[in-house]
């Protein structure tokens, strides 16, 4: 998942010919906010010398309600959906 969200969040390096821009980049905001939750979840679940403060922590719930927000406005997106199939797909080497 970080993977593919990684590099949908590199709005520059994906090839969108023909998309709307404007939700090129919904896609790419939503995508890096995953990203960005993934390590701080990795950061939550294993490092015990981080603490979060109840203000840190609202703020990554946050962080997580505009990205379901951002995904109600695109999911009928074609490259919305492209976004969900790579989450499903294993890339072959």
């Amino acid at each position: 998942m970080k993977t593919v969200s990684k590099r949908f969040s590199e709005t520059n390096k994906a090839p969108f010919k023909g998309e709307n821009p404007a939700v090129v980049q919904n896609v790419s905001a939503m995508a890096k906010t995953l990203v960005q939750l993934q390590d701080k979840r990795i950061i939550a679940d294993y490092d015990n010398a981080t603490f979060w403060t109840p203000t840190q922590a609202k703020a990554e719930v946050k962080a997580v309600e505009k990205a379901f927000i951002e995904w109600k406005l695109i999911r009928d997106e074609e490259i919305a959906q492209n976004y969900l199939v790579s989450l499903l797909i294993k890339p072959r080497d």
